[in-house]
């Protein structure tokens, strides 16, 4: 079995395993996309009321989990927040913002771009996880190789 067989086999088990929660394939409502770097959809969490998510990772040099947030806006999604236990890990992003120290440290940026979309490399040590509202769908696969993968907003 193919890396990206193997990838989207996990996405969608993932997916199923949840699906009354949430994640699911395909549909039209508003929703956090993820798909392969071909543009194949291989899963969907609807998009929260508050139309923010969060991508959740194991930063590999500073070994910190950190939790990026972003919010949708009306051609995409940008970067709102950053925190982390590390403060290092602020420092890697090179954003000017507000900081704040509370159980660990966030960022607030001062400007970020809009995003169409987001790609990204999803691996067993990162653990990248989507975050919409209380649904939680990992984007790795525990022993596969990393996977590249577009996130998006579907509105």
């Amino acid at each position: 079995m193919s890396r990206r067989v193997a990838l989207a086999a996990a996405v969608l088990v993932a997916a199923a395993a949840v699906a009354v929660a949430g994640p699911r394939l395909g549909g039209a409502d508003p929703a956090v996309v993820v798909a392969d770097e071909r543009g194949r959809e291989l899963a969907s969490v609807p998009l929260p009321e508050d139309h923010r998510f969060a991508l959740t990772y194991r930063h590999s040099v500073y070994q910190a989990e950190v939790t990026e947030t972003f919010a949708v806006t009306g051609g995409g999604f940008r970067l709102v927040a950053v925190a982390s236990p590390s403060e290092a890990v602020l420092d890697y992003y090179e954003l000017e913002g507000r900081r704040v120290a509370d159980h660990g440290w966030r960022l607030e940026p001062a400007a970020t771009p809009r995003l169409a979309s987001l790609p990204l490399v999803a691996t067993e040590v990162g653990r990248r996880t989507l975050v919409a509202g209380d649904r939680r769908l990992p984007l790795f696969e525990p022993g596969a190789a990393p996977a590249h993968l577009v996130v998006s907003v579907r509105r």
